[in-house]
């Protein structure tokens, strides 16, 4: 369930990076728990922009005028969405839904489309651990195929 609507940030963004929280534990689905890990770590605030809950709905992070702190050495220029499970069979398909209705308003709102690309593509990580590819439909270079919105 999509509960807002995306706003482009007055920074630049090539790049949307995705993620999964590590956790299929039910008390970890939110937001506020992750910005508690993400503390403890050193980190001011959560170091995501979005996190997509088991009911597919979308809780806000990090503000979207500041750089991430998800991908080490990848941060500038980039989105942060993270969706909540460890086991690819645990993703639910509202949380498929939501990151494809968040994803194409980030592609719609942003004067170049983006890429798209898993953290496991610059780290060491298996994350996130489902298919973004396959989710997203995305070709080989991370781009999706979306038909842009008519300006008027």
């Amino acid at each position: 369930m999509k509960n807002f609507s995306f706003t482009a940030p007055l920074r630049k963004i090539h790049t949307v990076f995705l993620h999964c929280s590590a956790s299929d534990n039910p008390d970890h689905d939110d937001i506020a728990v992750i910005a508690d890990w993400h503390k403890a770590r050193g980190f001011r605030t959560v170091g995501y922009h979005f996190f997509i809950q088991k009911s597919g709905d979308i809780q806000p992070g990090r503000d979207l005028e500041q750089t991430p702190a998800a991908q080490f050495g990848f941060n500038r220029g980039t989105i942060a969405i993270c969706l909540h499970g460890l086991r690819a069979e645990r993703f639910t398909p509202e949380q498929f839904n939501a990151l494809r209705a968040l994803c194409t308003e980030i592609q719609q709102a942003l004067p170049e489309p983006p890429r798209f690309r898993g953290h496991c593509e610059v780290a060491a990580k298996a994350c996130p651990v489902f298919d973004y590819r396959a989710v997203l439909s995305l070709d080989r270079r991370g781009y999706r195929n979306i038909p842009p919105i008519p300006k008027p």
